[in-house]
């Protein structure tokens, strides 16, 4: 099996019907099928009948999980790993491979198919004084990860800040010229971007992440992209701050996390 074929981005596209099935973190797939980052992998030969995308920790298996091929892409995964998958039969692959090392972790989805842009608009008008928001351009994105979080430029999907400035999106909050609150895309396809939000701990609570948010969300409708909302269903401040943007809980689904 090590003769396993590494799809180039350009070629990806072509793995898009291995995928239909995935309709959670629907814009990462999309973001690895349509080459913006990530890898992916698939047997070889044209006739494409399994395969394996991955960002950084995150990986999604598509395709026929009894090929010889799919137990072996599940077998070779190593350090942590956060596992998606559509359909039972490659659950229990996963499970029958990975036995109780695996972690089922519960997440919850939303719909953005209620949000509005009036609401969002009244959000963002209230960020608190002394605060503003600010559209993250080369000198903020060369800053943010280390001011607030590094999870709001992921190595792994962003090769630069300055890729990021090219093709991501993302606003801030600063206060006395300091990056306090920052709202990303996570990672972005042709359609749409799956969202991040970091905020100080000292910075906490006073709506700083609710007026950053509002206003990544509100940008996304403006230009027709579809701002795709999902969190661990334990993380209630998240579940609160989807619903106060104007998301609607959606749907259950499950990561299955290999430990390192």
């Amino acid at each position: 099996m090590d003769n396993m074929q590494s799809i180039a981005p350009a070629e990806r596209r072509k793995l898009a019907p291995l995928f239909t099935d995935h309709t959670h973190l629907r814009p990462d797939v999309d973001a690895v099928l349509q080459g913006y980052c990530g890898t992916a992998i698939a047997n070889p030969g044209s006739a494409l009948q399994v395969a394996q995308l991955s960002i950084s920790v995150v990986t999604f298996f598509g395709g026929d999980p009894t090929h010889p091929m799919a137990r072996y892409l599940v077998q070779q995964l190593s350090g942590e790993q956060i596992i998606l998958v559509a359909s039972e039969a490659w659950r229990t692959l996963v499970y029958h491979v990975h036995r109780a090392q695996i972690i089922p972790q519960p997440r919850m989805a939303f719909s953005a198919k209620r949000l509005a842009l009036a609401h969002l608009y009244q959000l963002m008008a209230d960020i608190p004084a002394g605060y503003q928001i600010a559209r993250i351009d080369l000198e903020l994105a060369q800053r943010i990860g280390g001011e607030v979080s590094p999870g709001l430029l992921l190595p792994e999907v962003w090769d630069s800040p300055a890729d990021f400035v090219a093709r991501g999106i993302g606003f801030c909050a600063l206060t006395e010229e300091r990056i306090v609150c920052g709202a990303t895309s996570a990672a972005r396809c042709d359609t749409a971007i799956e969202i991040q939000i970091n905020t100080l701990p000292s910075c906490r609570r006073l709506g700083l992440a609710t007026a950053v948010g509002a206003r990544l969300v509100a940008y996304c409708l403006e230009q027709g992209l579809e701002p795709d909302w999902e969190t661990d269903a334990s993380n209630l401040p998240s579940q609160r701050l989807a619903q106060r943007l104007g998301y609607v809980p959606e749907s259950r689904y499950e990561w299955l996390v290999l430990p390192a």
